[in-house]
């Protein structure tokens, strides 16, 4: 499951980091990670010729972020911090369905550690699909469109056939050619989620949005845009515009609580990690989320 755990990050984000150490953490024999197994790393690594950050500066930075998750995740929350705070500790308690949740999040969130990445990927989309389904309104449509959505999905065929069928269905006016397109693309051109109220009528002028979820911690500031009338609206032109959603696992944070990499937002509507947990929580959404085992996985092939 899990593959080149010891390659630490190569970003300084303060967020990344903390997610590293919660991973080795929770695969760890026992479900605990200390300040002096992040020295050995390093100096293994630094073995190797690359370059790595200072690990007591590394750890500073973490541990002052896992204080900020104790509170603004509660009782959600998997992790603590020991009393000398050198240890990163998993609880030991059975897991709530909302730990489960959080570690399922992180796991999606740390694809460069997994050996496949396919069925977390499905994971973490079913998980926004139901979080986006109750942020729309009562009476909203709201259906995947992302790639691979099997016979039963909405929007099939080729890229061009699912963007007609999206057109069609937030009453927009498809303004492409065929030719427009790759041969033989049937990806799902930016969309995963379709939403629209068809406001008691057949008419134009409704209101809809487009979701994207994407579980990379880099490529989210070019994919949060991908579903955005900016980058679709020469494509398909409704009467008003739709609304842009992006959800991602990454708990997209600095230590004081402002989103982090703030200056490479553009016109989406961004949920990440807290805000899903959160709203998972209000829409009392939590048991029934398609989790699967995966936590357990993890759990398993730790204690081999």
């Amino acid at each position: 499951m899990f593959s080149n755990i010891n390659s630490p990050p190569k970003v300084s984000d303060e967020y990344s980091w903390a997610d590293f150490l919660e991973l080795r953490s929770l695969i760890h024999p026992d479900k605990c990670y200390t300040r002096g197994e992040l020295d050995s790393l390093f100096t293994r690594v630094k073995s190797t010729g690359q370059t790595v950050k200072d690990s007591n500066e590394v750890w500073s930075d973490v541990k002052g972020f896992i204080r900020n998750r104790l509170i603004e995740f509660g009782d959600a929350y998997p992790f603590s911090l020991s009393d000398d705070e050198d240890t990163i500790e998993l609880v030991e308690n059975v897991l709530t369905p909302e730990q489960n949740f959080y570690l399922t999040l992180l796991i999606c969130s740390s694809m460069a550690y997994l050996s496949s990445y396919g069925a977390m990927a499905r994971v973490f989309e079913e998980c926004s699909l139901a979080v986006f389904t109750h942020l729309m309104p009562k009476g909203a449509e709201v259906h995947p469109a992302w790639a691979s959505g099997g016979a039963a999905g909405r929007y099939q065929g080729s890229l061009s056939d699912k963007y007609r069928a999206i057109a069609r269905d937030i009453r927009a006016v498809p303004t492409f050619k065929d030719r427009d397109f790759k041969t033989g693309d049937h990806g799902d051109g930016g969309i995963d989620i379709v939403a629209w109220h068809p406001m008691g009528d057949i008419r134009d002028a409704i209101p809809s949005a487009l979701a994207q979820c994407g579980c990379s911690r880099e490529d989210w500031r070019r994919k949060h845009l991908e579903a955005s009338p900016s980058k679709l609206r020469a494509k398909f032109n409704p009467y008003h515009p739709w609304t842009t959603y992006y959800f991602m696992p990454i708990d997209l944070r600095w230590e004081d609580g402002d989103w982090a990499n703030k200056s490479d937002f553009g016109d989406a509507i961004m949920v990440d990690r807290l805000r899903l947990v959160r709203l998972a929580k209000e829409f009392d959404l939590v048991d029934a989320m398609p989790l699967g085992d995966h936590v357990g996985q993890a759990y398993a092939l730790a204690m081999m």
